[in-house]
């Protein structure tokens, strides 16, 4: 049994640590699927801004206290986790975690930080699509984009690769600031668009409301695939299960805990999803009255 022992070296492991950016709804439901996963009880999490020097002073504190394991949910969590080069490290929550310091190459899976491994969980597109075709039909969809966000730029990308695998249209059109966003999408409108895509991108965040609004007056059928928006007058909407998702980091985090190097395990892509439609605007848009109705 190893000891602390001041300048020695040595030091008996504390249990595992979780460290997450933002604080959002989507970490604690993960953290809550960490914790069903573990099966270890309670698990100590530390939720910090995306932004600031409060990220840095609390993941120092975390890296002190020489936790067993440290379990990082989120982008930014990562980008922060990354100059960890000793602490074993499961990440999770992540879309796209090949510029954050922890892992460099798509096409490598297994060309990451010796000490790191996790879970990269890109937005789920190609579900929302799939499920949207089947659902309300072939045809135009339009996308709202902000430009300046790499993020919303790679759906963007992705959304025109994939949409006509689904037999859709893919319409996009840019808008770098909340004064161009009502313009963008009715120049979608104009271009035909009969579905509209929110991305669970932050710039989506800015005209959700009107969006939604347009849902709900039948304007305009919508599609959402954002967490954390209140999504009354969306048709159907295609999220991340971040539970579920939290369960997998849970399972792999695991194996590091029974021994496996992080070095010998390959980053795993994996999107569970969760599949939600608004049954009685469903039946508006079809012309049937609600259950009850005259």
């Amino acid at each position: 049994m190893s000891l602390l022992c001041g300048g020695c070296g040595y030091f008996q492991p504390g249990p595992p640590l979780v460290f997450c950016s933002p604080d959002a709804p989507r970490m604690r439901q993960a953290v809550q699927g960490l914790e069903a996963a573990l099966g270890q009880g309670f698990l100590e999490a530390v939720l910090v801004p995306e932004s600031g020097e409060g990220a840095e002073t609390e993941l120092r504190r975390l890296r002190q206290r020489r936790p067993r394991l440290l379990l990082v949910l989120g982008t930014a969590a990562l980008m922060q986790a990354a100059v960890e080069k000793r602490i074993p490290m499961v990440f999770g929550v992540v879309a796209n975690p090949y510029f954050t310091g922890a892992a460099w190459d798509p096409k490598d899976p297994w060309f990451h930080l010796e000490n790191a491994t996790g879970i990269a969980s890109p937005a789920p597109l190609t579900a929302a699509l799939k499920q949207g075709a089947a659902l309300l039909g072939k045809g135009p969809w339009g996308l709202l984009y902000d430009p300046n966000d790499g993020v919303a730029v790679e759906i963007k990308e992705r959304f025109l690769k994939e949409a006509p695998d689904a037999g859709i249209q893919p319409l996009v059109e840019a808008s770098a600031s909340a004064g161009e966003d009502q313009t963008g999408l009715e120049r979608l409108l104009a271009r035909g668009a009969k579905v509209i895509f929110l991305p669970p991108t932050p710039g989506a965040a800015r005209y959700a409301d009107l969006l939604l609004t347009w849902g709900r007056e039948l304007k305009i059928k919508v599609v959402s695939g954002h967490p954390e928006i209140l999504h009354k007058g969306a048709l159907l909407r295609v999220t991340i299960d971040y539970y579920r998702l939290g369960e997998e980091i849970g399972a792999l985090a695991q194996r590091v805990l029974q021994g496996e190097k992080p070095a010998k395990i390959p980053i795993i892509e994996s999107t569970p999803v969760k599949v939600e439609v608004d049954e009685s605007l469903l039946r508006r848009w079809m012309g049937y009255p609600a259950p009850g109705g005259a």
